[in-house]
């Protein structure tokens, strides 16, 4: 009975994690030091006109400096935020099913790697996690790092970014050539001509030894 009731409990907590929605994180992979990173966690599934509650863990050693909400009821003044630690929260109502947490964070100067933490989320449905843990890579665009990246191209990085292959040339027709020289037509008059010239020869031969 014990494990039936563990059952039930396990596939009720799965059901909830679905019924919840979704949320998915979207930020580069490599960014230069100095510059400011932008993360937009992007919300489908959601239950619009109900309060949703969304938090995610950011590196430590960084601070967010502004964020934006689009697709919530209530202005950004009236939207509840959370911070405690590295974790930062909103909570809102989406005025639909899908919504949009943007925030900026001003990186430092210095070249480093940050990882992100898991993302939790809730609304009237459940509970739902992304667990995944993107990294960062905070660091100054080189050429020859074997990267093509910002401004490298294969003009000013040939290390990084190779000049694409030359295109095979294409095939030339193949023209058939026209066999020169004289038709069969054409060499049956020389030979009749021939013919008759040397007649003529004959003739003129004969006719001429019979007047002696």
């Amino acid at each position: 009975m014990k494990k039936l009731m563990a059952f039930f409990v396990i596939f009720a907590l799965m059901a909830t994690a679905v019924l919840a929605g979704s949320v998915s994180r979207s930020m580069p992979s490599r960014i230069q030091p100095g510059q400011t990173l932008t993360v937009t966690l992007s919300i489908s599934g959601a239950t619009a006109d109900k309060s949703f509650t969304l938090e995610d863990v950011i590196p430590a050693g960084l601070k967010i400096k502004e964020w934006t909400v689009t697709g919530a009821k209530e202005s950004k003044e009236a939207i509840s935020i959370r911070e405690k630690g590295n974790n930062f929260g909103w909570s809102f109502t989406p005025t639909s099913s899908s919504a949009n947490v943007e925030y900026k964070i001003d990186l430092p100067n210095n070249e480093a790697t940050y990882t992100f933490g898991k993302i939790v989320w809730f609304d009237p449905s459940g509970q739902g996690t992304e667990a995944s843990s993107p990294a960062l890579t905070v660091a100054t665009i080189r050429c020859g790092d074997a990267i093509c990246e910002g401004s490298e191209n294969s003009d000013n990085c040939v290390q990084d970014c190779p000049k694409p292959a030359a295109p095979a040339p294409a095939a030339q027709p193949e023209v058939a050539m026209e066999k020169k020289g004289l038709s069969t037509t054409t060499i049956a008059w020389i030979v009749v001509a021939i013919i008759v010239i040397v007649a003529a020869i004959g003739y003129f031969m004969w006719q001429k030894k019979k007047a002696e």
